[in-house]
This record gives structure tokens, sequence and C-alpha cells, in this order.
């Protein structure tokens, strides 16, 4: 409640802090906010804006306040064409440090008693990285986040839990039942710049409880969404759809239920680079989502508010504005007229439940991203299928004008794909997305290669080269022309020892 501007929190405590959304209508929060403020997606005829008003103003008038740079940064990140977070190690280095520095001022008995259990989870760099790149490498924020984090942990899933990795068999039946309730969906393919999108569904907020859904939500977001590199550096896209549909009445949630799922949120270490809020006009529909999202805008932390936008009309309308800001409609969970697609929706989890399956079952887990392995959803996340392998390596030529003969093959220029392991020196290899992906996949090993004896970390790197070349993955080095190649498994090998070797050194 503290969160919330005065009136506001002074409206909750004087019903109780139990109404529901409705209820507040006439005290959205951000009081009556001055009409020179330029108004986002208004609508011919004031209908739309009317509704919505209280909303767009305030979004519109926390844009007001940004420099010009920040306006341009927000713009651009809105419209899929911003630029991802770029750190060197020495300001990786530098950021650990002072953040060390900082845990030992602001450390909670939350902090120490999770250092009890396991100290190296909570000293682990991987661990704190996530809060820094949340946050930009703003070292206070990113320390204040991470102790909200394991608070809110302790909470929902007890102290005994504080520093152990969260897995399915730790969600209750009601957990699970609500994340295949397809309330959250993390779509089949990236948007125009590579960035993951997470769908949020109206359809079943009021029917579940808070504690079920930031259960839910520590999972999805946490476990699978914060793992993902491209997220911690491009930050991530979300979309709140409206299913909505004339004389169809969803149970609205309440204020205490909205408030305690967006502050719990708000300590997950994700950076939200876009949040589009598609709605319909039905009848009535915009007056309540103009409380529902203004209460959840009023919590989320500023440099997340002036990324959200606002879209109305049908669904083939939205479908065509989320096009514009780069959303890949091929992979869409709803379609054109307003239905879930059961062909897509919840594909993400069993990938990911066969991963975690894989990881505890004493063989090779498999490669954190749970898109990567998206090979049967018929869109360009078709990774690495055999017809993309040989489109990419080869082009069908004719021999010649009036010729007989059949077409011959002729191999194309390889081309790496973000996943590809790049060999050789320098900032821009070290930082290829695959590169990032593939010291990040090594770090489970680690350990594993150090106490081996020398003669058995032979068969550890060939192991781990025949499991990331079985997803598709190729190691390629430049020849003398400046080409692209594919590396033989020698060097492989080769590249996975020196990994550690560095890793070990640091």
């Amino acid at each position: 409640i503290c969160m919330l501007p005065m009136d506001e929190s002074s409206f909750l405590q004087n019903n109780g802090g139990n109404r529901s959304i409705l209820s507040c209508l006439g005290g959205m929060g951000c009081g009556d906010p001055p009409n020179r403020f330029p108004v986002p997606n208004q609508r011919k005829g004031g209908v739309v804006r009317d509704e919505m008003r209280q909303t767009e103003d305030f979004l519109a008038a926390e844009m007001n306040q940004l420099t010009v740079q920040e306006r341009s940064e927000a713009l651009d990140d809105v419209h899929c064409v911003g630029e991802e977070l770029k750190e060197t190690p020495e300001m990786v280095q530098q950021s650990l440090v002072q953040f060390e520095r900082e845990v030992q001022k602001e450390k909670t008995a939350i902090y120490e008693m999770a250092c009890q259990q396991n100290r190296s989870y909570v000293e682990d760099p991987s661990f704190r990285l996530k809060f820094l790149r949340a946050n930009m490498h703003n070292v206070g924020r990113s320390v204040r986040q991470m102790m909200n984090f394991l608070r809110c942990k302790a909470i929902y899933f007890g102290n005994d839990k504080l520093a152990c990795d969260i897995t399915l068999n730790d969600l209750n039946e009601e957990d699970m039942n609500l994340l295949l309730s397809g309330l959250l969906h993390i779509q089949g393919s990236r948007d125009r710049t590579g960035r993951v999108i997470v769908w949020i569904f109206n359809s079943v907020f009021g029917q579940c409880r808070a504690e079920t859904f930031c259960r839910v939500s520590y999972y999805l977001f946490y476990n699978i969404i914060c793992s993902i590199p491209e997220v911690q550096y491009k930050g991530l896209v979300t979309c709140y759809y409206d299913l909505a549909k004339p004389g169809e009445e969803f149970a609205m949630p309440g204020l205490n239920f909205m408030m305690e799922i967006v502050k719990f949120n708000t300590t997950i270490p994700m950076r939200f680079s876009a949040m589009h809020h598609c709605l319909k006009t039905v009848k009535g529909n915009l007056t309540l989502n103009n409380a529902l999202i203004g209460i959840a805008m009023n919590i989320f932390p500023k440099d997340a508010r002036v990324r959200a936008r606002l879209h109305y009309g049908s669904d083939m309308e939205l479908h065509y504005q989320l096009r514009g800001h780069g959303f890949p409609i091929d992979t869409c969970p709803v379609d054109n007229t307003g239905n879930i697609r059961s062909d897509i929706i919840n594909k993400w989890f069993y990938k990911h439940q066969a991963m975690e399956d894989a990881s505890t079952s004493g063989g090779l887990p498999e490669i954190s991203d749970p898109l990567f392995l998206e090979e049967d959803f018929g869109s360009p996340m078709s990774y690495f299928s055999a017809e993309q392998e040989q489109e990419n390596t080869s082009a069908v030529v004719p021999n010649g004008a009036g010729s007989s003969h059949l077409p011959t093959a002729v191999p194309l220029p390889i081309v790496p794909r973000r996943h590809d392991i790049l060999l050789g020196r320098g900032r821009t290899i070290q930082n290829h997305l695959g590169n990032i992906y593939f010291r990040e996949f090594l770090k489970q090993y680690r350990d594993d290669y150090d106490e081996a004896p020398r003669n058995k970390r032979r068969k550890i790197s060939t192991e781990l080269v025949h499991a990331l070349k079985a997803k598709g993955i190729r190691f390629l080095q430049q020849t003398e022309n400046g080409e692209w190649a594919e590396s033989d498994f020698a060097e492989a090998e080769k590249k996975i020892g020196q990994v550690f070797r560095n890793t070990r050194r640091r």
C-alpha cells in the first residue's frame, strides 16, 4: 500500500483494504491529471480515451518527466529497435565488488539465514548478476531487490528453501493447475530484436489465490525466463491480453490480490523492455481495465511504466498493432478471433519439464532456454530442423540454359546463427550470444572437470561436444579469407578445455 499515492492508501485503509477493483474507480491514485499531457493511443470520438483516461494520462505524465535521452530509449524499446545491455569484464568485476560491499551494509536477517544454509548460493556471481543486469548495474537497487526477492521466496516457499533451487516438485496441485491453465505463456518465437515474449491472460485472474499466482510466477519468471542469457541483456517483453467477449464476464480480482502479485513480480530480477496491454472495446470492459492496469502501473518501477503501451480494438486489430511492435503473429497463442490456440498453449512447459527431468536424472542437463527446443512449432523457432540446415548450407542452381541435367547443389557461405559457438579472440566473438550461452552452460560442469583426473577430462569434453552438437549447435571459426567454416571435433574439445581453464584462473 505504501507504494501507492497517499490518496489511494487512505482509501484502502478506510475501506478495510479488501474492496474489489470496481470500488476504487473514483480514486485511481493518480489524481486529476492536467490536460496538457499528450495522450497516447487516443481514438476518434473520445470513447476509448474517456474510459481509460486516468491510466493514459498517468503514463503520459510519466513520459513527460523523462529527459530527451531517456524518452528516446524508452520509445526505442517499445518499438522494438532498442539496444541491449552492453557490459565489459571490467564492468562486471567492478559491479560485483561494489555489490558485495553494499550487501555488507544492507544485509538482513533473511540474507543471513540464506548464508547459513548455503553461502555459495547467494554469493554465486551468476545469481548476483541477474539482479545487476535487471537494474542496468545500479548496485544499490540490485542489492535491495535481492533482499526483497529472498524475503518473498521465504514467504511463498518457506525458510528452508531460501538457498536452493525451486523445482516442479516444490509446486503443489493448486500451483500446477494454475501453471497449466494458460494464464501465462512463453511465446514460441522472439520478437524482431530477439527478445522473449511472455503473454498474460486475464481469464483466471479472479479465480485464483494471490499466493498461488506468486508461486507460479516465481517458477516461470525466475526459474525459466531469468535463466535465459538474452533476457538478462535484452530485457523481457510482456503482453497482457484481454480475452473479453460480448456477453462474457470474468471474476475480477480484489485490490489486495493485485497489489500482492505486482509487488512480488517487482522483486524478480527481470527488466521489462516493453509492456503491451491489449484491450477489447467490449461494453464496460475498459472501465474495469482502467482500474486494474492503473493500480499495477502505480506499483511497477518508473523505467517499466514508461515502456507500457495500451492497444485497443478487436482481436484482428490488436494483432495488427502488435505486429507493428515486432511481434511474430504466426506463433501468437491467441488467434484473430480471440480463441486460445490449443496447438500452442503450454508447449513451453512440456519442453521445460523434459529438460528439468533430464537434469535431475543424472544425465547431461539440457540447455536452459525453454525456447531452444521448439522444433515442432512450425515457426521461425525451428532453428535446427534438417530442412533449415539444408537451406542454410546449399542452394540449387541450374547448370545452364536449356540443359537437361539435374540442378547442382552449390554450397553457400556459412552464416553464424545466434546459438553457434565462435572460435577465436576478441570482444566481438566473446560477446556473441552463442559464446555467452556456451560459458553459462559449461558452469554446470566446472567442478566435475576440475575434480576429474587429467586422463578423464578429455572424456568430459567429448561428451559435452556431442551434447551440444546433438542440439544443432555448431563450432565455427574463420578461414584466412574471412569466411566461416565448421571446425573439427578436436578443435571443439580444445575450446571446452580452454573455457574451463580460463574459469579456474579467475
